[in-house]
Protein backbone atom coordinates (compact mmCIF):
# COMPACT_ATOMS: atom_id res chain seq x y z
CA UNK A 1 0.00 0.00 0.00
CA UNK A 2 1.31 3.46 -0.69
CA UNK A 3 -0.46 6.45 0.27
CA UNK A 4 -0.50 9.07 -2.19
CA UNK A 5 -2.05 12.78 -2.09
CA UNK A 6 -3.08 15.51 -4.34
CA UNK A 7 -0.53 18.05 -3.48
CA UNK A 8 2.60 15.31 -4.36
CA UNK A 9 4.06 14.57 -7.92
CA UNK A 10 2.37 11.25 -7.65
CA UNK A 11 -0.98 12.70 -6.78
CA UNK A 12 -0.66 14.71 -10.00
CA UNK A 13 0.13 12.08 -12.36
CA UNK A 14 -2.99 10.27 -10.46
CA UNK A 15 -5.55 13.35 -11.00
CA UNK A 16 -3.88 13.70 -14.70
CA UNK A 17 -4.65 10.12 -15.22
CA UNK A 18 -8.15 10.39 -14.04
CA UNK A 19 -9.00 13.58 -15.84
CA UNK A 20 -7.66 11.66 -19.25
CA UNK A 21 -8.99 8.67 -18.45
CA UNK A 22 -12.41 8.76 -16.37
CA UNK A 23 -12.82 7.85 -12.85
CA UNK A 24 -12.56 3.69 -12.43
CA UNK A 25 -16.06 1.80 -11.99
CA UNK A 26 -15.28 1.41 -8.19
CA UNK A 27 -14.69 5.20 -7.32
CA UNK A 28 -17.93 5.83 -9.55
CA UNK A 29 -20.16 3.44 -7.13
CA UNK A 30 -18.32 5.68 -4.52
CA UNK A 31 -19.91 8.88 -6.20
CA UNK A 32 -16.55 10.16 -7.66
CA UNK A 33 -17.99 10.67 -11.49
CA UNK A 34 -14.84 12.97 -11.93
CA UNK A 35 -11.62 14.07 -10.44
CA UNK A 36 -13.38 17.57 -9.41
CA UNK A 37 -15.32 14.99 -6.80
CA UNK A 38 -11.97 14.46 -4.94
CA UNK A 39 -12.37 17.54 -2.90
CA UNK A 40 -9.14 19.31 -1.84
CA UNK A 41 -6.81 18.47 0.21
CA UNK A 42 -7.24 14.33 -0.59
CA UNK A 43 -4.80 11.50 0.32
CA UNK A 44 -5.30 8.10 -1.24
CA UNK A 45 -4.30 4.65 0.03
CA UNK A 46 -3.51 3.25 -3.40
CA UNK A 47 -3.03 -0.92 -3.62
CA UNK A 48 -1.76 -2.71 -6.53
CA UNK A 49 -2.13 0.85 -8.61
CA UNK A 50 -5.94 1.27 -7.68
CA UNK A 51 -7.12 3.13 -5.31
CA UNK A 52 -8.78 1.57 -2.28
CA UNK A 53 -9.80 4.53 -0.05
CA UNK A 54 -9.65 8.30 -0.44
CA UNK A 55 -10.01 10.82 2.30
CA UNK A 56 -10.59 14.31 1.25
CA UNK A 57 -11.63 17.93 2.55
CA UNK A 58 -15.45 17.09 3.30
CA UNK A 59 -15.23 20.54 5.03
CA UNK A 60 -12.29 23.15 4.90
CA UNK A 61 -12.31 26.79 6.51
CA UNK A 62 -9.16 29.02 7.52
CA UNK A 63 -9.93 27.77 11.25
CA UNK A 64 -10.88 24.06 10.75
CA UNK A 65 -11.35 20.95 8.22
CA UNK A 66 -13.59 17.63 8.14
CA UNK A 67 -12.48 14.95 6.73
CA UNK A 68 -14.63 12.20 4.67
CA UNK A 69 -13.61 8.97 3.88
CA UNK A 70 -14.34 6.10 0.92
CA UNK A 71 -12.98 2.96 0.74
CA UNK A 72 -14.05 0.70 -2.45
CA UNK A 73 -16.09 -1.76 -1.22
CA UNK A 74 -13.34 -4.72 -2.51
CA UNK A 75 -10.92 -3.35 -0.21
CA UNK A 76 -12.94 -2.84 3.11
CA UNK A 77 -12.10 -3.88 6.40
CA UNK A 78 -8.39 -3.89 5.84
CA UNK A 79 -7.24 -0.55 7.17
CA UNK A 80 -6.79 1.70 4.54
CA UNK A 81 -9.47 3.98 5.46
CA UNK A 82 -7.55 4.03 8.48
CA UNK A 83 -4.24 4.64 7.02
CA UNK A 84 -5.70 7.28 3.95
CA UNK A 85 -7.07 9.29 6.90
CA UNK A 86 -4.16 9.58 8.97
CA UNK A 87 -2.28 10.50 5.58
CA UNK A 88 -4.51 13.50 5.29
CA UNK A 89 -4.41 15.34 8.57
CA UNK A 90 -0.85 15.07 8.18
CA UNK A 91 -0.77 17.03 4.82
CA UNK A 92 0.77 20.49 5.05
CA UNK A 93 -2.42 22.61 4.08
CA UNK A 94 -3.68 21.36 7.25
CA UNK A 95 -1.18 21.92 9.61
CA UNK A 96 -2.64 25.19 10.63
CA UNK A 97 -6.04 24.10 11.22
CA UNK A 98 -7.92 21.62 13.60
CA UNK A 99 -8.99 18.56 11.84
CA UNK A 100 -12.24 16.77 12.62
CA UNK A 101 -13.97 13.20 12.10
CA UNK A 102 -17.86 12.92 12.36
CA UNK A 103 -19.10 9.65 12.65
CA UNK A 104 -22.91 8.41 13.24
CA UNK A 105 -23.18 6.39 16.00
CA UNK A 106 -24.41 3.52 13.95
CA UNK A 107 -21.31 3.04 11.62
CA UNK A 108 -19.20 0.05 12.37
CA UNK A 109 -16.71 1.02 9.91
CA UNK A 110 -16.11 4.37 10.63
CA UNK A 111 -16.51 3.74 14.30
CA UNK A 112 -13.43 0.89 13.79
CA UNK A 113 -11.67 4.23 11.94
CA UNK A 114 -11.74 6.34 14.88
CA UNK A 115 -10.99 3.16 17.32
CA UNK A 116 -7.97 2.11 15.47
CA UNK A 117 -6.65 6.17 15.42
CA UNK A 118 -7.14 6.61 18.90
CA UNK A 119 -9.44 9.85 17.89
CA UNK A 120 -10.61 11.75 20.96
CA UNK A 121 -14.43 12.11 21.20
CA UNK A 122 -15.57 15.76 21.36
CA UNK A 123 -19.43 15.48 21.43
CA UNK A 124 -22.83 14.63 19.72
CA UNK A 125 -24.72 16.54 17.72
CA UNK A 126 -28.60 17.02 17.57
CA UNK A 127 -30.17 18.14 14.05
CA UNK A 128 -33.89 18.94 14.10
CA UNK A 129 -36.05 18.75 11.33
Amino acid sequence: MELIDDESHQGQRLHECLSANGMPDALVELGFRSVSDLWRPWCAARVDSEVASVAFAAWISDVGAEVGVATVMAFRSRGYAAAAVAGWSRLPMLQSRELFYSTDGTNVSSLRVTASLSLRFLGASMRLS
